[in-house]
């Protein structure tokens, strides 16, 4: 068996959770985004973990993720964030699912599927104040919201919205989608509707502290362990969950001028010992970080030299004595006194830590372990 693993702390799952409602304070309500697989980190177990600590709803982004947490026996009430398709209209008033509503023919087939099977769905109007991705337009929702008034069989309890740069603690904008939530919010209270969950706060959100009274946040990255950017101070109390590991499968010294992996991009200036492992771009692991990422191999950081591999790639191992088969390899997490972050890969790659766990946690048999 390949010895590539990804191991998952729910301990610091727990704790990060912990920290969220230090932070959001104690009457504020949590919405776990759980979405893609718990980023990367395995949707069931890490919701069960989330469910037993107290959470309040869960989001999803999909109807099929929302029907896997309920077959897996979660009972707290879930947000498909997307929306839904007609034809999942049925399944989701049978599993006693919560819609993003943004549509009115969606909320026509609801209504009357309710009533039929006399029951009432509860839904949450999304309103889009400058995402421009998915949602009813700030602007429009008072004609939104009287459409829907006279339809039975939905409960209106929730509205929300998505910031797109409260990850930048100074950005006007949020400030601004902000203000254009709560218009939005105020309209609806003054029909009467969607008054029970009202969430806009995401991480970045919570961190700077704003849309916090509105009763319910909605948290994502900071529950796995990350900031949503840097410069959070704030987060420097949250525990990554996510560990990738492998081990040494070949180590050979080789002399001066040696090329090494595709395209002959990094060749050894001098006689050097080179250490493979079972780690390439299957794995989640990015072609990107040939020649620049680093790895940590007895505690110590050692430098990835060449092309990363689809399925292999190569360390320069010549500081350190006595390198073996076997020997264990972490790319990303503590070793010893050494940490590698999903934070400092995202930098090197051009991407964002959100993508790493994805990649990563996707790509590689999952283990589980309880700090």
């Amino acid at each position: 068996m390949i010895p590539n693993e990804v191991i998952i702390d729910l301990g610091a799952i727990r704790h990060n959770l912990s920290e969220i409602k230090r932070l959001a304070g104690p009457e504020a309500r949590i919405a776990a985004v759980v979405k893609s697989d718990a980023y990367g980190h395995g949707m069931v177990p890490v919701a069960q973990t989330l469910e037993s600590a107290g959470v309040d709803y869960f989001g999803v982004f999909e109807f099929q993720e929302a029907l896997d947490l309920r077959q897996a026996g979660c009972k707290v009430p879930i947000l498909i964030m997307m929306g839904i398709t007609a034809d999942e209209v049925s399944a989701v008033v049978e599993n006693h699912l919560t819609a993003a509503l943004f549509d009115r023919d969606i909320a026509e087939k609801l209504s009357s599927t309710a009533l039929k099977r006399g029951v009432t769905v509860p839904v949450h109007v999304k309103v889009d104040t400058g995402m421009t991705r998915l949602g009813v337009a700030w602007t429009d929702v008072v004609h939104f919201l009287e459409s829907l008034l006279p339809l039975k069989g939905i409960w209106l309890e929730g509205i929300f919205s998505h910031l797109a740069v409260a990850d930048a603690p100074d950005e006007p904008f949020t400030g601004e989608q902000i203000l254009r939530f709560l218009q939005a919010v105020e309209q609806s209270r003054r029909l009467g509707v969607c008054q029970e969950a009202i969430h806009v706060a995401n991480s970045g959100a919570l961190l700077g502290k704003r849309g916090l009274d509105l009763g319910m946040i909605r948290p994502g990255i900071l529950l796995y362990g990350s900031p949503p950017s840097e410069g959070w101070k704030a987060a420097s109390t949250f525990r990554p969950a996510m560990t990738f590991r492998s081990k040494v499968v070949q180590v050979r010294r080789v002399p001066a001028g040696t090329s090494v992996s595709y395209g002959r991009t990094y060749t050894t200036p001098e006689s050097a010992v080179i250490a493979t492992i079972p780690v390439g771009y299957d794995d989640g692991y990015s072609r990107k970080l040939s020649n620049q990422g680093e790895v940590l191999l007895h505690g110590s950081r050692v430098p990835v030299v060449g092309r990363v591999c689809m399925n292999l790639t190569m360390l320069d191992v010549s500081s350190l004595q006595g390198v073996a088969v076997g020997d264990e390899v972490v790319l990303l997490g503590v070793q010893g006194e050494a940490q590698i972050t999903a934070e400092e890969i995202a930098k090197m790659t051009g991407t964002i830590s959100y993508d790493v766990y994805c990649s990563l946690g996707k790509s590689n048999r999952r283990t589980y372990v309880d700090s």
